[in-house]
């Protein structure tokens, strides 16, 4: 067995779980980062030889095990070389996935849970009127609401404190759907967790199998491959378009269209977008303009830019001008 690394601050020793504790009271000796962590005492007291490391410790030490910081770099490296990383109640894909998610995994365990806990009792008989009476129906202005103030504060540079806020608001509507669900007996938030970790674990092969990839554009290829071949149904072959939602806003449609027509064989270079929204243009017809903006979203995607961004970005300088300007004229 090579070497246990748990990851533990001395103010997360009571969420220590049973097994954690059970596998650290079974090994030889136990080193700790922090020499003053209050579990070292404790497992003393157990008879376990425990005590601060005096040397980098081995990935591969059978029988010992390293209490360390969640933050520790040295998490990262040793189970990068071989060590196994335990991740309290969850089940990661390996030991590398436990690491990265080492310095939050505690934390977000509880808070998560804390949330969970607080959408049930607002939706329970002794809960909230107003949130028992909501259903999927009523609930998507307000999922769409927060997804846009995501969006704003996003590009209005407002990504400390407020970005916090809004993403904590687009969770609430998650977790209010999948209650909501969790009610009827059709589904909860741990089986749309569930279903998140095994999508992508299964869209990420490079990363959690043995498939190699060259680039970012290999990656988002065997994505679109991998998700193709998910949506298959007992009816046979999909369409290419059938999962692009129809309510998207039309330049982000476009964008979404294109990009699966591409795997189909659809080619716009830069100067084939270009030539193709001025020609729109000059046509001069009702459905020119139409046809010029699908072609000008061609053209941000030979450019690699966003067209919902960049015309909200757009317009966000567009206004700070003309508010200037309008103030200017009035003073």
């Amino acid at each position: 067995m090579p070497l246990l690394v748990v990851p533990l601050a001395a103010e997360q020793v009571g969420t220590l779980t049973l097994d954690e504790l059970d596998r650290l009271t079974s090994c030889e000796r136990v080193l700790f980062e922090d020499p003053a962590h209050p579990l070292l005492a404790r497992l003393r007291d157990l008879g376990v030889e425990a005590g601060a490391f005096d040397d980098e410790p081995d990935a591969n030490r059978h029988g010992c095990a390293l209490v360390a910081e969640p933050r520790s770099v040295r998490v990262i490296d040793l189970a990068r070389s071989g060590a196994e990383v335990t991740s309290q109640v969850a089940t990661p894909p390996d030991s590398l996935t436990a690491a990265h998610g080492a310095h939050v995994l505690r934390e977000s365990a509880a808070a998560l849970s804390n949330a969970v806990l607080v959408m049930s009792r607002l939706r329970g008989d002794d809960g909230c009127p107003w949130d028992r009476e909501q259903t999927h129906e009523s609930l998507k202005v307000h999922l769409l609401e927060e997804a846009h103030e995501v969006i704003e504060a996003i590009d209005t540079g407002k990504t400390g404190a407020e970005l916090e806020e809004e993403l904590g608001d687009l969770l609430l509507q998650v977790l209010f759907h999948a209650r909501l669900a969790d009610q009827d007996g059709r589904f909860d938030i741990a089986s749309v967790a569930d279903g998140l970790v095994a999508k992508l674990v299964r869209r990420h092969p490079h990363v959690f199998g043995d498939v190699v990839v060259d680039g970012s554009g290999e990656v988002l290829a065997n994505w679109e491959r991998i998700k193709h071949e998910e949506k298959v149904g007992p009816q046979g072959e999909r369409g290419p378009w059938d999962d692009i939602p129809s309510v998207l806003p039309a330049l982000l449609m476009a964008h979404k269209m294109q990009k699966r027509a591409a795997g189909l064989g659809f080619a716009a270079d830069e100067a084939r977008a270009r030539a193709a929204a001025s020609e729109a243009l000059a046509a001069g017809d009702e459905a020119g303009p139409g046809r010029a903006l699908f072609w000008l979203v061609a053209l941000c995607r030979a450019r690699g830019v966003d067209p919902e961004g960049a015309l909200r970005k757009e317009l966000l300088e567009w206004r700070r001008s003309f508010e200037a300007e309008a103030g200017a004229e009035r003073a």
